[in-house]
C-alpha cells in the first residue's frame, strides 16, 4: 500500500436540520464538494430533518451532480406544505387523519379525566399510602394511526422519493444515515440500509423501510408534527425478539447536527451503523444568536426555552467535535456553517454572501424562492470553498 493510499482520509459528511433552510445551504455545501471532487470520497453521509431530504436524494441520484441540483431546486420551489395539503384534500389520508385526530381527542380527554378523579381520590390518602406510580400506567390505549405526519410521509414517498426503500441504495455510494429520535426511550433510531434501529431497543427485525417514512421521522418537528407512532420488531443483542411500541420524531431533538453516528469512540457491540471515520465535515445550517420578543406568554416562552436547550445542546456538540480534532481522535474538522463570523474568514471571496443576508431565512418547508435558493446554496458553495483552503488545503491537493 502507497504512503498516498495510507494517508486518504475517512471522511463523514454531517448534514444537519433546519427545513428548507437546510435543503438549500447543503445544496450550496454539496456543490462545492462535487467540483473539487471530494464528494466521491465521502464515506457516510449522517443527515437530519431537511439534511435528511437533499441527503437521501443524493444517495438516490444516478446521473450528474447538475441532474441532481435540479431536481433539488424544483422540490425547494414547489416547498413540502402545498403538495401535503393537496395529499390530504385529494387521497383518503386527509379523512384518516381527521378521524384519528377526533377519536384520540374523545379518548384523550377521558384519560385526563379519569386521571384527575384518581388523582383526587388520591389525596385522602396519607402521602406515604398514595399509589402514585399508577397515575404513570394511564395512557390512552390507542395509537395515532395516522396524522399530518403520515400526510407528510405519504407525500414525500410519493411525489419526492417515488417509492423507493432503503435496500434501493446504491452500495457503492456513501453510506447514508438518517437520523430520528425516539420520545419514548430517549435515544437516536438510525436508518440506513444496514440496519435501522437504536441501541436501547436493537435492530429491526425487517429493515424493508422506505425511504420516505425515515425522511418523514427525521423531519418531524415536535411543535407542529406528531411523532410516528408505531410497532416494530426488534432483534435484541442477546439473540431474542421483541416488538416494542416506537414514537419517532425529529432527529434534531437529539443531535441536529447529525454529528452522533460519527463519533470516532462508538462501540460496534452496542451501536448500530458504526464506521471507522478519521475526518468530518459538517455542515450546519443554523444560525447565530437570536433575540425573541419578551416572553409574555406560556407558548412563547416554552418555544424561547426549547430554543435555548436545542442551542445549547448543538454547542455543547461542536464543542466535542473540536475537542476529538484537539486530541487528535479526529483528523481534520470542517465546519461550513450558515451563522459563520465572516470577519473571521482567512479567505472570502469578492462577492461573499453574507450571515446577515441569509441567517433567519424560516426553518419551515414552505415553498421557496429561485432568488432565496441562489442566495443559500451560493453562501453554501461560498463558505465551503474558503474554509477547504483555510483549514483543509491539502483535500485539494488530494483530488
Amino acid at each position: 500500500m502507497t504512503q498516498e493510499a495510507t494517508d486518504e482520509p475517512r471522511i463523514g459528511l454531517a448534514l444537519s436540520g433546519g427545513g428548507s433552510r437546510a435543503i438549500a445551504f447543503h445544496l450550496g455545501c454539496l456543490r462545492a464538494l462535487d467540483q473539487k471532487g471530494i464528494l466521491d470520497r465521502v464515506k457516510v453521509i449522517s443527515t437530519v430533518s431537511g439534511g435528511s431530504v437533499v441527503g437521501a436524494l443524493y444517495a438516490l441520484h444516478q446521473d450528474s451532480f447538475t441532474t441532481f441540483e435540479d431536481r433539488v431546486r424544483r422540490l425547494l420551489s414547489q416547498g413540502l406544505v402545498k403538495p401535503s395539503i393537496r395529499k390530504a384534500l385529494t387521497t383518503s389520508e386527509g379523512v384518516r387523519a381527521a378521524y384519528c385526530w377526533l377519536v384520540l381527542a374523545v379518548v384523550n380527554t377521558l384519560v385526563f379525566a379519569l386521571s384527575v378523579l384518581l388523582w383526587a381520590i388520591s389525596r385522602l390518602f396519607p402521602a406515604d399510602k398514595r399509589p402514585n406510580r399508577l397515575f404513570d400506567r394511564i395512557h390512552a390505549p390507542l395509537m395515532r394511526f395516522a396524522s399530518r405526519t403520515t400526510i407528510l410521509r405519504r407525500t414525500l414517498d410519493e411525489d419526492v422519493f417515488c417509492g423507493k426503500r432503503l435496500s434501493d441504495l446504491s452500495v457503492s455510494g456513501p453510506l447514508l444515515i438518517v437520523n430520528a429520535a425516539d420520545l419514548r426511550t430517549g435515544s437516536a433510531f438510525y436508518f440506513s440500509a444496514n440496519s435501522s434501529g437504536s441501541w436501547r431497543l436493537g435492530e429491526c427485525a425487517s429493515n424493508d423501510i422506505s425511504i420516505g417514512h425515515a425522511v418523514t421521522a427525521s423531519a418531524s418537528y415536535p411543535l407542529l408534527l406528531p411523532a410516528i407512532d408505531e410497532n416494530l420488531a426488534f432483534n435484541k443483542k442477546d439473540g431474542t425478539r421483541r416488538v416494542e411500541r416506537v414514537t419517532l420524531t425529529d432527529g434534531g431533538i437529539y443531535d441536529n447536527l447529525g454529528l452522533a453516528p460519527l463519533w470516532p469512540d462508538r462501540d460496534p457491540s452496542i451501536s448500530l451503523n458504526v464506521s471507522d471515520i478519521d475526518s468530518i465535515i459538517c455542515c450546519r445550517a443554523g444560525y447565530g444568536s437570536r433575540f425573541d420578543p419578551p416572553s409574555q406568554s406560556m407558548i412563547a416562552r416554552l418555544k424561547s426555552a426549547f430554543a435555548c436547550v436545542h442551542d445549547r445542546a448543538q454547542n455543547a456538540t461542536m464543542k466535542r467535535l473540536f475537542d476529538l480534532h484537539g486530541s487528535g481522535r479526529l483528523k481534520h474538522v470542517l465546519l461550513p456553517y450558515l451563522g459563520q463570523n465572516d470577519q473571521r474568514l482567512k479567505y472570502p471571496p469578492d462577492d461573499l454572501v453574507t450571515r446577515e443576508d441569509t441567517y433567519d431565512y424560516p426553518t419551515d418547508f414552505s415553498a421557496m424562492s429561485d432568488e432565496w435558493i441562489d442566495k443559500l446554496s451560493k453562501r453554501g458553495e461560498q463558505l465551503t470553498l474558503a474554509l477547504i483552503a483555510e483549514h483543509w488545503p491539502e483535500l485539494l491537493g488530494n483530488s
